[in-house]
């Protein structure tokens, strides 16, 4: 036997042991394990998870929980203390958004009259923050007090906490893109296979931030735009919560027991209704779901015929092609986005394609674009507009006087998240990944995932006509762009397909939330 087979098999026997010492060792201490569990999600016996899923957690399942506990040192959170704390809090008006009040740490919000509603969030990637906004535009306008209420913005340990949550997703996104292989291979699973247990464990989380839930307005009802919060505002016992269910791939983990479960595509409303007939929670009156639409700011919903016209007016004038790409929240894009620039940078150059690049509040890729950008002869204050402020891309959404290309880079959270939803309606093109911008009323691109929950969104905009399918490489992503600048056709299309689906309300999502938790009866 050779010495590299030798090898192989010793691991692989070492293996074998240790998967067979761990498990005989959690099943000599099962009954503590059990005991431990049955502690743990007692306190969120109102939840009926076991219901809502459709059954008890076996035994190795318990034991994924507690692992996952002692593992991420959430225990040092006791349950019950935190269903008892609360996190005081006050209000200021937003600096960005006239009507929206923000919530801060303070002294108490007492304000029980019918007119408040919070929208609450979780600053993790823009995505979460984005939806925030776009529900926020609908109940300005409809002139309720909004408290924006972003749980991490909250200075407590409960912030903290999530804060280091999200520190292991933007590195695990990163490895993913950036390193790719096995890295891809287990983000991707993480993202994508969200069982009754990684519900369970997300529970305990949620539960964990209950305290930053019950200094908000007595009886005002809660959208959340993130799984966290509805699951601590079910935990702290509110019973209007409107869950905004992200994604179109329906798994346990991004819905609430208790809550009113909205999703933005039938894909997830039909996947949903045969998880929770297995959990017989429809017929028990329990949480339920419903199809409402895509989540999308009042703005870009009120002026889609006004832009579609636009842009089918410059697709058959042969105008050059405004083509908007932004990076998402964890910078987990560069190595594409940068790839794909250099593979546009000669359609810039000759002038049939003016090229956004969103490079949001991620310093390190602001200098590799800008490095770039010059190595392939841009330079700025000539072919290259640099903007770095919310003032700047206001500007230019008003003159859409669009350079060969544009790059926008912030120091600032709120500019870098507002500048895509401000130029939306201006491009002709957005070439994002498959993630909350796959809803939009928008021709898309679709560029390469982060994480497998993100092809199916991709699906939706394709099957409606409104996106290509994923490309998963640039030599896809290219050849597309060359489509787009070739003829009129296929940008004429996906803008008369987006004018047809508003027609009967498939980007209204936000709209029918609201109606929802005005009015929450369940059975409505």
């Amino acid at each position: 036997m050779g010495l590299v087979k030798t090898v192989a098999v010793l691991l692989s026997t070492a293996c074998a042991v240790a998967v067979a010492v761990g498990a005989a060792a959690a099943f000599y201490f099962k009954d503590q394990i059990e005991t431990e569990y049955d502690a743990l999600l007692k306190p969120l016996a109102h939840l009926n998870i076991d219901a809502f899923t459709g059954g008890p957690a076996s035994f190795p399942r318990k034991l994924q929980v507690v692992a996952t506990e002692r593992l991420t040192g959430a225990s040092e959170f006791p349950i019950e203390a935190s269903l008892e704390k609360t996190v005081s809090l006050g209000w200021t008006p937003s600096p960005h958004v006239e009507g929206l009040r923000v919530t801060t740490a303070g002294d108490g919000i007492d304000e029980p009259d019918a007119k408040a509603l919070v929208v609450g969030t979780i600053r993790m990637g823009f995505g979460h923050q984005r939806i925030a906004y776009a529900a926020s535009s609908w109940a300005v306008a409809a002139k309720k007090h909004v408290y924006f209420h972003d749980l991490l913005s909250i200075e407590s340990a409960e912030a903290r906490l999530v804060h280091d949550t999200d520190k292991l997703y933007r590195k695990s996104s990163k490895l993913a893109t950036e390193v790719g292989g096995p890295f891809e291979l287990i983000h991707g699973f993480l993202t994508s296979s969200g069982d009754a247990t990684s519900l369970r464990s997300t529970a305990l989380v949620g539960a964990r931030l209950a305290p930053l839930m019950k200094g908000l307005p007595r009886g005002a009802p809660v959208i959340a735009t993130h799984t966290l919060v509805a699951l601590a505002a079910a935990a702290a016992g509110m019973d209007n919560v409107v869950n905004l269910v992200i994604d179109n791939h329906p798994q346990w983990f991004v819905v609430a027991p208790t809550a009113l479960n909205l999703v933005q595509g039938p894909r997830n409303y039909y996947g949903f209704l045969k998880k929770f007939e297995e959990g017989d929670y429809l017929r028990e009156g329990g949480s339920l779901i419903k199809l409402a639409g895509h989540w999308i700011p009042k703005h870009l919903v009120d002026n889609i015929p006004r832009d579609c016209d636009a842009r089918m007016k410059r697709a058959k004038a042969r105008e050059p092609r405004r083509v908007l790409v932004p990076v998402g929240g964890a910078g987990a894009q560069k190595k594409f986005i940068t790839e794909l620039t250099e593979r546009v940078a000669p359609l810039c150059k000759s002038g049939t394609v003016k090229l956004v690049l969103n490079a949001g509040d991620h310093a390190d890729l602001r200098a590799s674009l800008l490095e770039t950008l010059a190595a392939l002869g841009f330079a700025a204050g000539g072919d290259l507009k640099v903007i770095g402020d919310h003032a700047g891309v206001v500007a230019l959404q008003r003159s859409q006087d669009f350079a060969p290309v544009t790059l926008l880079a912030f120091s600032d959270y709120f500019a870098a998240v507002a500048a895509t939803d401000l130029l939306v309606p201006v491009v002709d093109v957005l070439a994002c990944k498959p993630s909350e911008l796959a809803f939009y009323p928008v021709p898309k691109l679709m560029i390469r995932r982060v994480g497998d929950h993100e092809a199916f969104s991709a699906s939706r905009a394709n099957e409606l006509g409104d996106g290509t399918e994923e490309a998963r490489t640039v030599a896809d992503a290219g050849r597309y762009l060359d489509l787009f600048v070739a003829g009129a056709e296929p940008l004429v299309t996906m803008n008369a397909m987006i004018k047809r689906h508003a027609a009967w309300g498939a980007y209204g999502g936000c709209e029918r939330a609201l109606e929802l938790a005005a009015a929450p009866a369940r059975g409505a």
